[in-house]
């Protein structure tokens, strides 16, 4: 029987529902750290009897002076990089949440310490492995849709009032005030993993902030825009359409690939089906034009459909310990990691500047690199910068006494419903 890895989770939300699926790849989680004590009690609850053998901290450092192998970062998503550096200079194996990090600076920073670490650092952007991904990744690599020449894929979720007042803490906390195009991970890593390409350019457009969408009133505390497009130039020279988070009235997400001798697709429309089209001469005459079929995870993995996230939470902890135990490298390393979210960061920049194209950088280019060593640009109100930008293209946004007041009232509702459970 192999040896449990003992984790620690730094996030007791996102992390302790994270630690729940990690048990079946061999973790055993023995701390847990959240800057909410509420937080951590809760999770504790939840977990049940296993939950009685878990130490809690409060604080990031003396959590990870705690003797466990790994270490999970779920934290707040504008502030994974600096823990896991802190985490792989402690010795620990990381696995961050998305995004990677949230400056081109810490990037760097990120960069560098994985670099100087023999511990695992794998980035756990989990839409890569949903059913339907993981069989266009099967396909795509099988040589049958050809050169790799367009890409769609867009994450969707709108939020009403009560959602936001469950998921935010208050006009200080990250989902507040992010722009629309930073959280670009979960569209931007399946096409990077189906085709293997990485990103080189990208422009940012973006769709300002609705004042006249009646979901964003009774509570509403967002300081930031609709919704945007990050359209990107591959390294092999094929375009891909990003949109990432956006607020329209839909909920979900899709992929589209389309190389030179096919295409596979699957939409929110029904999003068990996916859908291959390959033309009659890019196909022997006895194959079907159109093809659709749901497809079922690979044999060994029925269980992952349990998980959350169309089953990529159970992949993204499988891998990562896999990567522990020295079987395979990470799946998504820093590198993947780095290209994934800096596109969200420098289509932004891009979109403040009309549309006006920007370089992304391959950190695997230590010379290239070095542009970013020291940039700290970011839109966070409460973090200081030079030329800094405010959260929406339109500029600041000020929240109504009576949306804070409601938004307040909803909050207490959900922090008593916490303390309840």
């Amino acid at each position: 029987m192999e040896k449990k890895i003992r984790l620690g989770v730094f996030g007791a939300g996102r992390g302790a529902y994270l630690a729940a699926i990690a048990a079946n790849a061999g973790f055993e989680l023995v701390a847990l750290c959240d800057v909410s004590e509420l937080m951590c009690q809760h999770a504790k609850r939840k977990l049940g009897a296993a939950g009685d053998h878990i130490t809690c901290y409060s604080d990031y450092d003396k959590f990870l002076e705690h003797d466990f192998d790994a270490v999970l970062i779920a934290n707040y998503a504008t502030q994974h990089a600096p823990a896991a550096i802190k985490a792989l200079k402690a010795g620990k194996h990381v696995m961050s949440e998305c995004m990677a990090f949230f400056t081109m600076g810490e990037a760097l920073e990120l960069v560098e310490a994985v670099e100087q670490s023999d511990r695992v650092y794998y980035f756990a952007e989990n839409y890569p492995y949903s059913v339907r991904n993981l069989e266009m990744t099967r396909r795509f690599r099988s040589g049958e849709m050809g050169k790799f020449i367009y890409g769609e894929a867009e994450y969707v979720h709108p939020t009403d009032a009560r959602e936001r007042a469950e998921l935010t803490s208050g006009p200080d906390h990250w989902r507040a005030w992010l722009p629309i195009t930073y959280y670009c991970t979960h569209s931007m890593g399946p096409v990077m993993r189906i085709t293997g390409c990485r990103p080189v350019r990208v422009n940012g457009f973006v769709v300002p902030h609705d004042f006249d969408d009646h979901a964003l009133r009774g509570g509403n505390i967002k300081l930031d825009d609709t919704m945007s497009i990050l359209m990107c130039q591959m390294d092999n020279g094929a375009l891909v359409k990003i949109m990432p988070c956006a607020k329209l009235r839909d909920h979900g997400n899709r992929c589209r690939i389309c190389g030179n001798q096919g295409v596979m697709e699957w939409t929110q429309a029904d999003d068990r089906l996916l859908r291959v089209r390959r033309m009659k001469y890019d196909r022997a005459p006895e194959e079907p034009e159109h093809v659709f079929y749901a497809p079922q995870f690979p044999a060994g993995y029925q269980d992952a459909g349990k998980a959350g996230h169309g089953g990529g939470d159970y992949f993204t902890c499988r891998y990562f310990a896999s990567a522990i135990r020295g079987e395979c490298a990470p799946d998504i390393d820093v590198y993947q990691a780095v290209d994934m979210t800096s596109i969200g960061i420098l289509g932004y920049k891009s979109a403040l500047e009309h549309g006006t194209p920007q370089e992304v950088v391959d950190f695997r280019d230590k010379v290239a690199r070095e542009k970013f060593r020291g940039d700290d640009w970011n839109p966070d109100p409460a973090r200081p910068c030079k030329n800094k930008p405010f959260p929406s293209v339109l500029g600041k946004i000020e929240i109504p006494p009576e949306e804070m007041a409601k938004f307040r009232e909803l909050r207490a509702e959900y922090e008593k419903s916490l303390e309840n459970d």
